[in-house]
């Protein structure tokens, strides 16, 4: 005898779906007091489907909804829409593909560069405006032309004076925060304003250091609070580089073994070296797959070993053309650190991961071999923007 689900079953199963999918997704920008809200409120769900509650259901359907709507604190109903329940659906079709075909990434850091370009920053002296075609040239290069000057003049806040946040995903931005309640919009990331387009001296005059908090060895610059901002004071000028877009080839590897020298992604959850904060969840990297199972790798400054030889396959040899005196075409080699794996034999399901961009890139010369099981698919196509780097990923 067959047994029909029931719809409101059905809808409680999809509705679990997308309520999951949208803690993932914006866990890092949800205020923890929602977080905590939400995640109560799947956890009723979960009870209320067992338990085959179809009012409790219905009443947790419309609650769950309103507060998805209301989570996001810069996000009015006419940013998230009307009916977040078409926003959970949508979600839900595209998880079939990207969670077994293809899924989008953003390329977060400069790990592969000139590979691929990560989010950067270049500061001007003066108002970097658009050039001739404006806002249409700054769109397909995927660019924004950042000049702020403070409307306000104010103490910053003690706590947390800066803080970052996303629009659309993936178009973070800073907001400058003061005391009195008054904030500043700033359209660039929290490590490119910091480290590269560089807030005013005086802003940064104590900076802490929170320790080697990025995949790139960088620094994250925690901007001190109570120091005084005057009205017309530049705050940032320059040019930001959204980073390139792919797409991950989530299938190939359940037909086949990873190749050496392709480009790769995987997750951080089972890499002891990495620490990834446990409400963060596990990340995900992006290097180049220099060494599979069996493969014995030294590290020979400009050049990387494969079991004793030079290594010969022409994503490698482009890397170590790079002298350190003069790189060539922005590539520079492979390089060595102080603690770092300068020579490793792989053993069975380990994998070695470097970035092209070998002199600033934290990798599993620093952090240890990955998993097999974090393998999630190696990078097929930049899609965006519509740069040199288009096109299928070498």
């Amino acid at each position: 005898m067959f047994f029909l689900t029931p719809r409101y079953l059905k809808h409680a199963k999809l509705l679990h779906k997308g309520v999951t999918r949208f803690i993932d997704y914006k866990r890092d920008i949800l205020p923890a007091a929602k977080l905590d809200e939400i995640c109560t409120l799947r956890r009723s769900l979960e009870d209320a489907m067992k338990a085959r509650d179809k009012a409790r259901i219905q009443t947790l359907h419309d609650e769950i909804n309103k507060v998805c709507e209301k989570a996001l604190p810069e996000a009015g109903s006419s940013e998230i829409g009307d009916n977040v329940e078409v926003f959970f659906v949508a979600i839900v079709i595209a998880l079939g593909i990207r969670g077994y075909i293809a899924q989008p990434f953003q390329i977060p850091t400069g790990s592969m560069q000139p590979t691929l370009n990560g989010i950067t920053a270049v500061a001007t002296a003066e108002d970097p405006a658009p050039g001739p075609l404006g806002w249409i040239s700054s769109f397909f290069t995927s660019t924004r032309h950042v000049h702020v000057v403070s409307d306000h003049t104010g103490v910053l806040r003690n706590n947390d004076p800066l803080t970052e946040h996303r629009f659309l995903i993936f178009m973070p931005y800073c907001k400058l925060h003061f005391q009195d309640g008054h904030s500043i919009k700033i359209g660039a990331p929290y490590s490119q304003l910091t480290n590269e387009l560089q807030l005013p001296q005086h802003l940064r005059s104590q900076p802490v250091l929170t320790g080697n908090d990025t995949p790139d060895m960088k620094y994250k610059v925690v901007i001190p609070g109570g120091i005084q901002v005057q009205k017309g004071q530049l705050l940032a000028s320059g040019i930001v580089h959204n980073g390139d877009h792919v797409l991950v080839d989530k299938v190939s590897y359940h037909f086949r073994s990873p190749k050496r020298s392709e480009v790769f992604v995987f997750t951080t959850k089972n890499i002891r070296g990495i620490n990834v904060p446990i409400e963060q969840g596990s990340q995900h990297y992006i290097k180049r797959l220099a060494g599979v199972p069996g493969d014995t790798l030294e590290v020979q400054p400009p050049n990387l070993l494969i079991n004793g030889s030079v290594a010969n396959e022409p994503t490698f040899q482009r890397v170590m053309q790079g002298t350190y005196e003069q790189p060539v075409e922005g590539y520079r080699g492979y390089s060595t650190t102080v603690g770092a794996i300068h020579q490793i034999t792989l053993e069975k399901e380990k994998y070695f991961a470097m970035g092209d961009n070998s002199y600033s890139s934290s990798d599993s010369r620093d952090w240890g071999t990955v998993p097999q099981r974090n393998l999630v698919g190696t990078a097929l196509f930049c899609y965006w923007p519509l740069t040199s780097h288009w096109g299928r990923i070498k």
